[in-house]
């Protein structure tokens, strides 16, 4: 992540329920190629300005034509993912720490709130399937 998002995120993991769970995600997640960490460019906001990094980051996989395979939620140790699968979907690969969204963009309608190994085990194999499609 840029260092310009650096002290934002860490002030919100001062927040978050599980912080350590929250920087594992992340410390994998970027070790796969072409993972880059990034924050949001706000609406209305000027060329030059710089990102925002106080709501949620983007995960991208450089190169790719979608946007970001996972929105990460420091604040909250929250993962959504690029990914549009059933209930059911995620029962038959035996995941079920994780939750659909019925608001937001299509695309993104899987959740895992990181609170234990089993989540981030969940995150982590669900991320690595939504990088893949990305």
């Amino acid at each position: 992540m840029a260092d310009e998002g650096q002290e934002t995120v860490r002030q919100l993991l001062l927040r978050s329920p599980a912080p350590g769970l929250f920087v594992r995600f992340l410390d994998e997640t970027t070790r796969w190629d072409n993972v880059g960490v990034y924050g949001i460019k706000r609406k209305n906001a000027l060329p030059d300005a710089p990102l925002d990094y106080s709501r949620y980051l983007r995960l991208r996989r450089q190169g790719s034509q979608f946007g970001g395979f996972a929105y990460v939620y420091a604040e909250y140790s929250t993962i959504n993912l690029r990914l549009n699968y059933s209930r059911q979907q995620l029962d038959e690969l035996g995941i079920k720490s994780a939750r659909t969204l019925t608001t937001g963009h299509r695309e993104y309608r899987v959740s895992v709130d990181l609170t234990d190994e089993t989540s981030l085990a969940d995150a982590l194999q669900l991320a690595e399937l939504a990088y893949t499609a990305t």
